[in-house]
C-alpha cells in the first residue's frame, strides 16, 4: 500500500497530463461532431430545397428548349410536306401537259402568273417572263387544256397576257369535225360565242372548236372551246352557237408561251 501510494504520488502529474489530453481530444472530437451535425442540418434545412428548386428550374428549361426544337422541326416538316405536295401536283400537271405537242417551229416557255386583271371575270394576266426570256408581242399562250390568249405587252422580266375572255380578243376558229370556220369571241352578256357560222353549217353540242390558224397569230389545231348549245338560225343565214371554253379561266395557274 505504501509502495503503490508512493508510485501514484510520483506519477500523479503524468496522470493529470494524460487526463487533460484525453479530455481535450474528447472535446475536440465532440466539437467536430457538432460542427458536422450542424452542417448537415443546415444543408438539409436551407441548401437542399434551393438545390432541388434550381434542379427543377433547369429541368423545365431543358423541357422548354426541347419543345421549341420539336416545334421548329414540326414546322419544317409541315413546310416540307406542303412543298412536296405542291411539287407532286405540279409534276402531275406537267405530266398531263406532256401529251400536248407544240406546233412545228414552236417551243414552250413555262410561266407563272403574278396577278390577274378582272372585270367580273378575268381579262388579263401578268406572267413572270419577259423580253429577257425571248417573249414578244402577239405570241400565243396556252395551258394543258387549250388556248388561253396572246401576249399583249412585254417588259424585261414580265409580260401581260390578253385572255380569250377579253371582248377585244377574237379568234378564228374551226369545227374540228366539219371543218366549218367561224369567229370565237367573248361578251359579258352572252359569254363565249361562235359567230359568223353559216346557217347550213354542220355543228352540234359537244363539238370541239380549234384554232384555224388564220390571222397569223395562233397556230392551227389549238383547243379553244366545246359547243354548249346551238340556237335556231338567225334569218336562215347564220347560226348562233354558245361555247364553253376548254380552259377554266378562274383557275389558270401554269401557262406556256409558244415561241417560234
Amino acid at each position: 500500500m505504501t509502495w503503490s501510494s508512493t508510485v501514484f504520488h510520483r506519477n500523479r502529474r503524468l496522470l493529470n497530463y494524460g487526463l487533460a489530453i484525453i479530455l481535450l481530444l474528447l472535446v475536440t472530437i465532440s466539437a467536430e461532431g457538432v460542427r458536422l451535425f450542424a452542417g448537415n442540418l443546415s444543408a438539409t434545412l436551407f441548401y437542399s430545397p434551393f438545390f432541388k428548386l434550381r434542379s427543377n428550374i433547369e429541368s423545365l428549361q431543358n423541357v422548354a428548349e426541347e419543345n421549341r426544337l420539336l416545334k421548329n422541326q414540326l414546322a419544317q416538316a409541315s413546310l416540307m410536306i406542303s412543298n412536296l405536295t405542291e411539287a407532286r401536283r405540279e409534276n402531275q400537271r406537267l405530266r398531263d401537259f406532256i401529251g400536248f405537242e407544240p406546233p412545228p417551229s414552236f417551243r414552250l416557255i413555262p410561266a407563272k402568273i403574278f396577278s390577274l386583271m378582272q372585270h367580273f371575270y378575268p381579262i388579263a394576266a401578268v406572267i413572270n417572263k419577259g423580253s429577257e426570256d425571248g417573249i414578244t408581242i402577239n405570241l400565243p399562250v396556252v395551258n394543258r387544256y387549250g388556248l388561253v390568249g396572246k401576249i399583249k405587252e412585254v417588259m424585261s422580266h414580265t409580260a401581260t397576257v390578253q385572255l380569250l375572255t377579253d371582248p377585244g380578243n377574237a379568234v378564228s376558229g374551226r369545227v374540228a369535225e366539219s371543218r366549218q370556220i367561224g369567229v370565237v369571241k367573248f361578251s359579258p352578256e352572252q359569254g363565249m360565242m361562235f359567230d359568223n357560222l353559216p346557217g347550213d353549217a354542220e355543228i352540234k353540242k359537244g363539238d370541239l372548236i380549234i384554232s384555224s390558224g388564220l390571222g397569223g397569230i395562233y397556230p392551227a389545231g389549238l383547243a379553244v372551246a366545246v359547243v354548249d348549245s346551238v340556237y335556231p338560225n338567225v334569218g336562215d343565214i347564220l347560226k348562233a352557237v354558245r361555247l364553253k371554253p376548254t380552259v377554266d379561266f378562274s383557275e389558270i395557274d401554269e401557262l406556256y408561251v409558244l415561241v417560234r
